[in-house]
């Protein structure tokens, strides 16, 4: 069987040379030089190499044998100044092979144009078209050749010696693509597949898809022009640079190989059509200076090429790694949002393994990531197209799923798991698993959603079940919690803003000033307190979108009922982890440029935690609303983060004071004094003060006499709804 299939690659390779070195010779570019013809690429050395390159040395017999009964056919040459001639043109050749062999491995015939380019290109491209005019040179001073081939073996003038090497050159550096990749297609089907995968997938990845039709187009115009008959001195002079332009710009869109294939192309054309390409400039030196110029610039578009190539294998690489857990090998975060873009319809589920930390601290972190490897490796099987299992940190995997019925599939996996016992160092660890599943509807909604689907699976794991959360419906799944079900209900209240927003009275001892605003839920006739939604907006990162649709209310409100621009309306809580978003700032101002209202109306109150916190963020977003007109209240002053030298540094312009300092005021001397050191303090960094929770006149008149200027509390007035709210 191995015999057979040598002599099989043998004779195919026999038949390719009988076929192309007699066509490749008659294709070759030539011109006329001191009265001789010459060569302006002897395309038969660029088919031989590229034979070596394919066949490597089950090459050396069907060359010898081509081109013997070739040259025989076509030379009318002796034996001996036969043999002498396919010496010099083969020997060269297959000793820079070995040398380049030597240099850069045993697979130096694979990976063109990029592997052990400059081996190649220096043995193969420089010193073996040397060699073999050297060794011609040699055998033209000891046989003699006729007169007709006389001066390719030193007979002719030393500037056609010039223009003889520079021909070899150049058939060897830009030529050899020109057969090697065709007869690689030709040879074997699967790089001819592979070939034109690449070249597709370089078009699909463009985000400007007409760029590369567009791009061919001109190309072949171009060469259409160079090869017409206008043998015009402008088109010769001027359009000539214009292919190095056009293949420096189609490397970035096309790729390595297919550039080097298509410059072999423009190549030939221009050498074989040159009497328009030579117009006034075919002469001896003019020749020599332009193949030194396609060489030179073939030099640089294989190094532009193979630079191309590494850096787009280094993005590739670089992004793998960016998106892969460098300890459990599977896709993280980042790679979820990316597979997200790409399959935009699926459900994504949260495994979690309940008893997960209590093992990770007797039996270590890699223990955490054996079984997590284990259980991906696991679950693989039963995964379809587009199906993936990605990391997070801790004790949860996540699954994303694609086809229907994700609740059946998610509780098999989960009743297969916890049947499922994972060996360690000699132990068994029998894990206990839950598992949670909400439809994807928005890659924006991505983050948040983690949080709750990693809530209700901390939920199921204690039961070792399964719960649905199903993001478009009013009502979730089966078996979920009234805390999910409420969280489903603020989402959807969020979404189409259909909270109620309530103002309270704040007002000095004349009954003048502002309100603060208030939401409230109501669902299905049943009213939701804040003290009941509030903490599930924070839990599950609502906050940002709950502060800015109240804003949004709040200021279609005021853009309906204008008033004094330069009085102070209303005031607005921000929740702590709104303030730590970058750029929330610059979004409340739009908002306010938007609607047209002035910053002045509305006073931004900011919790005393986030007041005096060290987040350089919610710092600068206090700072810049502060800057942009916006007087910043301290809501519950004094209840744990204030201290004398913080509040030197405060950045605000009013105090509230909580009210847990208020309600005993009447009886207590201690609030009393407290009350009355945070007014003066206040008075001496001209604060204005804002105590909450008034509710009788005696707390009223020793709040007024201890040096606070506004009050807020049911003695003032109960929250009642925006809209009665008189203009």
């Amino acid at each position: 069987m191995i015999i057979y299939k040598m002599i099989k690659k043998i004779a195919v390779a026999l038949a390719l040379c009988l076929l192309l070195i007699p066509f490749s010779r008659y294709i070759s570019p030539t011109t006329v030089v001191d009265g001789h013809k010459t060569y302006l690429a002897y395309l038969p050395l660029s088919f031989i190499m590229a034979m070596i390159i394919i066949y490597g040395r089950s090459a050396i017999i069907p060359l010898t044998l081509g081109s013997l009964v070739v040259y025989s056919w076509l030379l009318d040459l002796a034996v001996v100044p036969l043999v002498a001639f396919i010496f010099c043109l083969l020997f060269p050749l297959l000793i820079a092979s070995l040398i380049t062999r030597h240099y850069v491995g045993r697979r130096w015939r694979f990976g063109l144009p990029n592997k052990g380019m400059g081996q190649r290109i220096f043995w193969l491209g420089f010193v073996a078209p040397f060699t073999i005019k050297l060794l011609m040179y040699l055998t033209g001073n000891v046989i003699e050749y006729p007169p007709e081939l006389a001066p390719f073996f030193g007979g002719g003038s030393v500037i056609y010696m010039i223009v003889d090497v520079l021909n070899l050159v150049v058939a060897s550096l830009i030529f050899t693509t020109l057969f090697y990749y065709p007869l690689r297609m030709l040879l074997n089907p699967h790089f001819a597949v592979g070939f034109w995968r690449r070249c597709v997938r370089h078009y699909r990845q463009d985000k400007n898809r007409f760029y590369t039709p567009i791009w061919l187009v001109v190309w072949m115009v171009y060469l259409l022009l160079m090869c017409s008959p206008w043998h015009s001195e402008l088109i010769a002079g001027y359009l000539v640079p214009l292919v190095f332009v056009l293949l420096t710009l189609g490397i970035r869109r096309l790729g390595a190989r297919p550039v080097s294939l298509l410059w072999g192309i423009s190549a030939w054309v221009l050498l074989t059509y040159n009497t328009g390409f030579l117009q006034g400039v075919n002469t001896q030196y003019a020749l020599s200076f332009i193949l030194s110029v396609f060489i030179s610039f073939t030099v640089c578009l294989l190094y532009m090429a193979t630079s191309y190539h590494k850096n787009e294998w280094m993005k590739r690489v670089y992004h793998l790694q960016a998106q892969t857990d460098p300890l459990t090998q599977l896709p993280n975060l980042r790679a979820l949002e990316e597979h997200i873009q790409t399959f935009q319809t699926g459900a994504l589920c949260c495994l979690r393994m309940a008893n997960f930390e209590f093992l990770s601290r007797h039996y270590g972190m890699m223990m955490r990531v054996y079984c997590k490897k284990t259980i991906a490796r696991e679950l693989q099987p039963w995964l379809l197209e587009g199906e993936k299992i990605f990391q997070l940190p801790g004790s949860e995997l996540l699954l994303f799923l694609r086809e229907g019925e994700t609740e059946a599939r998610l509780t098999y996996f989960v009743e297969h798991l916890n049947n499922k016992k994972i060996p360690w160092h000699n132990v068994t660890l029998e894990i206990e698993y839950g598992a949670s599943w909400g439809i994807v509807d928005s890659p924006k909604e991505l983050q948040r959603m983690l949080g709750q689907l990693s809530y209700l699976a901390e939920k199921a794991s204690d039961t070792q079940r399964v719960l649905g959360l199903d993001a478009r419906l009013q009502a979730v799944s089966g078996q979920t919690t009234e805390r999910v079900l409420l969280l489903q209900k603020i989402k959807q209240a969020i979404d189409e803003e259909a909270f109620q927003l309530y103002a309270q009275p704040i007002v000095d001892c004349e009954g003048k000033g502002y309100h603060e605003i208030l939401s409230r839920l109501v669902i299905d006739g049943q009213h939701i307190t804040p003290d009941k939604f509030i903490p599930i907006v924070a839990e599950f990162n609502l906050s940002t979108r709950f502060d800015m649709m109240v804003m949004k209310m709040l200021l279609t409100w005021l853009a309906k009922h204008p008033g004094n621009v330069q009085q102070t309306r209303f005031s607005v809580n921000l929740m702590p982890l709104t303030l730590m978003q970058k750029e929330i700032a610059q979004q409340i101002i739009a908002q306010f440029d938007v609607y047209k209202v002035p910053t002045s109306a509305v006073v931004i109150e900011v919790t005393e935690e986030q007041a005096f916190s060290n987040s350089e963020t919610s710092n600068q977003n206090i700072a810049l609303l502060r800057e942009k007109g916006f007087k910043i209240a301290i809501d519950d002053f004094g209840t744990g983060y204030a201290n004398y030298e913080r509040l030197k540094k405060l950045q605000a312009d009013i105090i509230k004071i909580d009210g847990c300092f208020v309600r005993d005021i009447t009886g207590d001397v201690m609030d009393k004094l407290i009350v009355k050191s945070i007014c003066e303090l206040a008075a001496a960094r001209e604060l204005s003060v804002v105590a909450e929770y008034v509710e009788t006149e005696e707390q009223r008149d020793i709040l007024l006499q201890l040096g606070v200027q506004y009050l807020q509390g049911y003695l003032v007035g109960r929250p009642k709804p925006l809209q009665q709210l008189k203009h």
